[in-house]
């Protein structure tokens, strides 16, 4: 570490002006400054006296920034990774901050000789990244074709430079500890970086800090001057600043406790903005781009981070991506693509990420990031809501199916099967109003208010649909009414913009999903039972050919909004649903499921998926949805894209399926649907009498959920959802039928009848 002094200072400076003076004619070329400042959320900028942070932000395009690399929260190897590849990556903590100078002794030798030994390759920049062969194995392990240095590669071969400045090194031990992870974003594919200070040269000793280090302002203007006016030698690229001060406190938060942190990063957020006033005091924002960025948060911290634009012709307002498909949201993917935007570069097509787009605003500043700070209080509510309302419906599922199972079995009194269809109708009503819900401010109305509206909702929806087929005379039209609710709207919801289902307890949400925008996995498991159900039910025991039309048609609709890109955009819904439409049809029908019939059905799920890739293929290339990003990736790459997203999705679904409490649903309703089918009585026999082509129904909703198990990262979650959907409605079917008793006539005629029964449904 070097002392302080006003002498270090004008060696640098002179210095500068000799790097600058050759150069002084590229300020004409573009240039994008990206500064970071790890850590910084809205609710930050929200809460801190942060003048020339905000002076910035006036004019600038803001959004919350998903900072997501392979896991949902990066570390600082991993966020800049991701930023060096323009996809997701990840990193080993414990070596990757070792970007040391190539003349910088280790153990004996220079780094650079360090490198060359372990690469094979002489190092022809000035700092290298001692831990390259580490990352690079790192990232072939995981199945998102991460290219790590592409960007600085992409720019190099466009004739600009890429320069990264910065330094969080600082430990209260003995050993040396570097963390100069900010390098990894600009290092080319080889792992050398090719200009910039991450040199402890940059620091200064300062005993109130942590570590007893700062960054030292001063030098670091001296070297972004000179880096400003040639990035990398280069006429015009990119220049990345990192406010080191954020991520060293954010480094120190374990060895202290919350206040102390919290005193220690306000201080380093003060000195952050004063470094931002004076970076962008240097920057011609008619010429040039500046890029205010947060790429990670404390381990622990699940709260999206900030991402701010002020390019020249830009207005105020908010940024959006093909990624996100929503003004105010970008992803950590999204950055790279963005930077070679700016300086009208193309994006390689290898790359996961796409450019941001600008969404202009009348509003105020304090509006803009009063909305970014509910956006991102809505993420975190939904992270809370997820698990406790799984649970609950998890719980009253079994609760349902095991007085069901008592009231048949026994005998139970007409009032306490009464008792259960109604719980079972307002259990099926609680998904839909788990969306409806979500029109409300919930972050602010709380828990309690949560809660009250769901059941308080769902009740009224059971109710009604009682009351409406009971004044019919009517009573199984109950059950109908409310599968109308759980289909509507999820539906009507994707078709006006997915509001609903952002934040949902059962939609998505920025710090817990890739995908923002869409049907949501858990959407789809009750709009596939559901239809699937109602389109039996709608087909009577001699059916026209008109009902049977009908009924196809309804399920045709659903599948045209789950997977057009606008809507839906549901590539694993597509595959699942598809298939469960042929096979619907072909019950309906009565034709029988042959080999020739599975291969028909994988034909026309195949085309269903082109025709919807193809019809987003066709959007322009900011507004393509995941599936016409596929279809651009394979069209430029061949099939590896496609073989890398069924890897991704295969270990997502394995995890899930671990995980997640809806899989405790899955045997639940098997078991009660088994019972329904092979207790004595046949009471699922007895439902079929009643609805003839429900059965159609029900194997067209078990050959969704197995296929959406396994076409989709959320695994047995589909498949909890469709049947916990299934179990509910036969339990209202067969409660409110008149199922006879094991030892009455009928119940022998039954049994005797089942079969022949079986023979026909086979």
């Amino acid at each position: 570490m070097r002392p302080t002094g006003a002498v270090a200072v004008l060696i640098a400076a002179g210095s500068s002006v000799a790097l600058a003076a050759p150069s002084a004619a590229a300020s004409d070329a573009p240039r994008v400054l990206v500064i970071s400042v790890p850590g910084l959320s809205w609710a930050g900028v929200q809460e801190h006296d942060l003048p020339n942070i905000e002076a910035f932000l006036e004019g600038a395009a803001m959004a919350d920034l998903a900072p997501r690399g392979v896991s949902a929260q990066s570390t600082p190897g991993a966020a800049y990774l991701t930023l060096s590849a323009g996809s997701r990556s990840a990193s080993d903590p414990l070596v990757d901050g070792q970007q040391l100078a190539v003349d910088q002794k280790s153990s004996g030798s220079t780094a650079g000789d360090i490198f060359e030994r372990r690469t094979g390759t002489e190092p022809d920049g000035e700092f290298v990244a001692l831990a390259w062969p580490t990352l690079l194995a790192v990232n072939e392990q995981e199945p998102y074709g991460a290219e790590l240095g592409l960007l600085t590669e992409t720019l190099d071969d466009a004739g600009l430079g890429a320069v990264a400045i910065g330094n969080a090194d600082g430990s209260d031990g003995l050993g040396v500890t570097f963390a100069r992870q900010v390098g990894l974003a600009v290092a080319k594919a080889d792992g050398v970086i090719p200009d910039g200070e991450l040199g402890d040269d940059l620091l200064l000793e300062d005993p109130s800090r942590p570590f007893g280090v700062r960054l030292d302002p001063d030098d670091v203007m001296v070297r972004f001057d000179a880096a400003w006016q040639a990035p990398a030698g280069r006429d015009g690229g990119v220049v990345l600043v990192e406010a080191s001060d954020l991520a060293r406190t954010m480094r120190y938060h374990d060895l202290v406790d919350e206040e102390r942190y919290n005193d220690l990063f306000a201080e380093a957020l003060a000195d952050t903005d004063e470094l931002v006033g004076r970076l962008t005091a240097e920057v011609d924002t008619d010429l040039d781009a500046v890029l205010l960025v947060a790429p990670y948060n404390l381990a622990e911290e699940r709260d999206l981070t900030i991402a701010a634009l002020r390019a020249p012709g830009q207005e105020a307002g908010y940024l959006r991506s093909a990624s996100t498909q929503r003004s105010g949201f970008l992803t950590l993917v999204d950055i790279a693509p963005t930077v070679l935007d700016l300086l009208d570069v193309s994006r390689p097509v290898t790359m996961e990420g796409r450019s941001a787009e600008f969404v202009a605003s009348d509003a105020s500043l304090d509006e803009r990031v009063d909305r970014l700070v509910a956006l991102n209080e809505q993420s975190r509510f939904r992270e809370n809501l997820l698990f406790p309302t799984t649970l609950v419906v998890v719980i009253a599922l079994a609760a349902v199916c095991a007085a069901a199972v008592v009231a048949i079995s026994r005998g139970g009194s007409p009032r306490f099967e009464k008792v259960v269809v109604f719980v079972a109708l307002t259990l099926l009503s609680v998904l839909p109003m788990s969306y409806i819900v979500r029109a409300f401010p919930l972050e602010d109305l709380g828990l309690g208010f949560h809660w009250a509206f769901l059941v308080i909702g769902a009740l009224c929806v059971a109710g009604l649909a009682k009351a409406v087929s009971a004044r019919l005379g009517r009573p199984q039209l109950a059950l109908a009414g409310v599968l109308v609710v759980v289909l509507a709207v999820p539906l009507l919801d994707v078709m006006t913009g997915s509001d609903l289902s952002l934040s949902a307890a059962f939609g998505y949400s920025a710090t817990g999903n890739s995908r923002l925008y869409g049907i949501s996995n858990y959407a789809f498991g009750q709009v596939a039972a559901a239809s699937c159900l109602l389109a039996g039910m709608l087909v009577p025991a001699s059916p026209s050919p008109g009902r049977r039309l009908a009924a196809i048609g309804l399920l045709v609709g659903v599948l045209v909004v789950i997977g057009v890109p606008v809507w839906g955009s549901d590539v694993g819904g597509t595959l699942a649903f598809t298939p469960a439409i042929l096979v619907f049809a072909a019950l309906v029908y009565q034709r029988r499921i042959r080999l020739r019939t599975v291969v028909v059905a994988g034909l026309v799920t195949l085309a269903a998926v082109t025709a919807f890739g193809l019809l987003d293929l066709a959007r322009p290339a900011g507004q393509r949805a995941h599936l016409g990003r596929l279809f651009e990736r394979i069209g430029n790459e061949g099939l590896d894209p496609l073989l890398d997203l069924v890897e991704r999705k295969a270990l997502a679904m394995l995890s899930v399926t671990t995980s997640s409490f809806w899989v405790a649903a899955i045997p639940v309703a098997i078991a009660f649907i088994v019972f329904l089918a092979r207790y004595p009585g046949r009471p699922l026999a007895v439902v079929r009498r009643q609805f003839p082509m429900l059965q159609a129904g029900l194997v067209a909703a078990y050959v969704a959920a197995v296929l959406g198990t396994l076409a989709n990262d959320s695994g047995a979650i589909i498949g909890g959802v469709t049947l916990t959907v299934l179990a509910l409605s036969l339990a209202a079917l067969a409660l409110g039928s008149d199922v006879p008793t094991p030892s009455s006539p009928a119940a022998q005629a039954v049994t005797e009848s089942a079969p022949t029964e079986e023979r026909v449904r086979s």
